[in-house]
């Protein structure tokens, strides 16, 4: 009995464990984004200047940032830098499904957004990212859009990544990024919820029942 209460208890604890955990949160406004950063400093990327080709191909590279392109579809006559969509400066970057691209960072990071421009323009896609870290993150389900559509795209991860790779699920969909945001940001302790404290303190109360037994028994 006191071997099933303490395992009940060890797996009680590590569920309090797993439910605190801060994990991914994704962010479709700038606004909200921008609040949960708090006072972490910013580093703003428009791509306006590319410092040279990369060793890979294709790829550019920025000041804060490498921006590559991997897949055969499009990679190799739809990538690099355009005037189409920018939403700062005169510039942006682009991309085509089913190619994938991937933005690598100067430095480690926990908050990325970027803004993304004509989206969906192919048919109802779902728009994913991997980081480096092996997080795997869904940003939008069966999204439509027109040509000209901007939308604001974020994530902040309990854990440093070096790299973000976006992928969509519709092929031969062109893809326009501007503005990149990158911040080192402090992320908050988790609060547990509640029915976790009440699942940890019913294992202890449960484990305590059983060596007040135990005890008794010994006395007699």
């Amino acid at each position: 009995m006191k071997i099933k209460l303490t395992q009940y208890v060890l797996v009680v604890y590590l569920t309090f464990i797993t439910s605190s955990a801060f994990a991914t949160t994704n962010y479709s406004d700038e606004a909200t984004f921008s609040e949960a950063l708090g006072d972490a400093p910013v580093i703003l990327e428009s791509f306006e200047s590319v410092l040279d080709k990369g060793t890979e191909t294709p790829s550019l590279v920025f000041a804060t940032a490498d921006v590559s392109c991997d897949g055969s579809s499009w990679c190799s006559n739809f990538f690099g830098v355009s005037p189409l969509m920018p939403t700062d400066g005169a510039m942006g970057v682009y991309f085509a499904t089913p190619d994938s691209i991937t933005f690598t960072f100067a430095a480690p990071i926990t908050a990325f957004s970027i803004d993304v421009g004509g989206l969906g323009t192919k048919g109802a896609t779902d728009f994913s990212a991997t980081l480096s870290n092996g997080t795997e993150t869904t940003f939008l389900t069966g999204y439509s859009g027109s040509s000209f559509d901007q939308l604001f795209i974020g994530v902040i991860d309990d854990s440093e990544f070096t790299s973000i790779t976006f992928h969509g699920t519709i092929p031969d969909d062109g893809i326009y990024f501007d503005r990149m945001q990158t911040a080192l940001a402090e992320i908050p302790a988790p609060i547990p919820e509640p029915s976790t404290y009440a699942m940890l303190i019913t294992g202890l109360l449960l484990l305590g029942a059983s060596a007040h037994r135990k005890k008794q028994k010994v006395s007699i």
